[in-house]
């Protein structure tokens, strides 16, 4: 993306708020979503492979409604930067936050594991601004994009709202120490991986990424999913999960990877099939 299209970006930024604003940013961009549908075969063909027995007309209307969720999800992270504690009063409920609490209470680390799903920057942010209230801090694992303007102004927002960034590019041995050390560290695992790692996903063989696992099994802190659910525009609930099982120790190295990436597979599912119309279908899940 080029400096003019970031700029671009920046001038809806500071038109974008709640209210009215808000509508009218949201409005904008889901109309342009429509009109352009990007990726509109790649989403029908994920749907088709996730909801197999599913219509050409249901897959349509969920598709109008993942460019809705994207536009608003766009929408909210810009009005965001106005005031971050915003989210305070967007997050409507919070779902067993006590296991995160308990946590955090030990000194003990934690990964959280979510996936492209509702509004999962705000989701960053919201858990961002908690843990600032606490005194303490919040990471998340960052992948440089292939363009360097958008990367930037990504780590911008991410940064005004409070959270921490750990490029993908650092060691496993530090995500360890600093796990060991009482970190949240979340990541979002529903992408297709690089590797020979497979494993079902919704029902179907796909490649995953080994990072939570990994890090898990070093660290020996517990892998906790978390969910946040679009209700209406600037309106929003969180859920967490109690941790993803840890496969026996008996089992072999591969066998337990397998395993945990499997249970990690199977939380993000369940809040794809509560909510099919929020996750970010785009993607190339299942490949060849």
């Amino acid at each position: 993306m080029s400096k003019a299209a970031v700029g671009a970006i920046r001038a809806l930024q500071a038109f974008a708020d709640t209210g009215l604003r808000g509508k009218m940013t949201a409005g904008f961009l889901s109309g342009l979503l429509k009109l352009i549908h990007p990726r509109a075969k790649v989403i029908d063909d994920n749907l088709k492979i996730g909801y197999p027995d599913s219509s050409e007309e249901w897959r349509k209307d969920i598709r109008r409604r993942v460019y809705e969720n994207i536009a608003w999800t766009v929408t909210e992270l810009l009005a965001l930067q106005r005031n971050p504690e915003q989210v305070f009063t967007w997050v409507k409920n919070v779902h067993n936050l006590e296991i995160a609490d308990n946590l955090r209470r030990e000194g003990r680390g934690a990964i959280f594991l979510s996936g492209h799903f509702g509004n999962w920057e705000l989701l960053a942010g919201w858990y961002a601004q908690y843990s600032l209230r606490r005194g303490e801090k919040f990471y998340i694992v960052t992948q440089e994009q292939s363009d360097k303007d958008i990367t930037r102004y990504i780590e911008e927002i991410r940064r005004n709202v409070g959270i921490e960034l750990i490029p993908k590019e650092v060691s496993v041995m530090k995500y360890a120490h600093m796990l060991k050390g009482g970190a949240h560290i979340a990541l979002l695992n529903d992408i297709a991986g690089v590797g020979e790692i497979m494993v079902p996903f919704m029902g179907h063989n796909a490649t995953n990424m080994a990072g939570p696992a990994v890090m898990s099994m070093l660290s020996g802190v517990p892998i906790v999913p978390v969910a946040i659910y679009r209700n209406a525009p600037f309106e929003h609930e969180v859920e967490f999960f109690e941790p993803v099982k840890m496969p026996d120790a008996s089992l072999s190295h591969e066998e337990r990877m397998k395993a945990i990436i499997l249970e990690c597979n199977e939380a993000i599912e369940r809040f794809i099939r509560k909510r099919p119309e929020l996750w970010f279908w785009l993607h190339k899940r299942w490949r060849p």
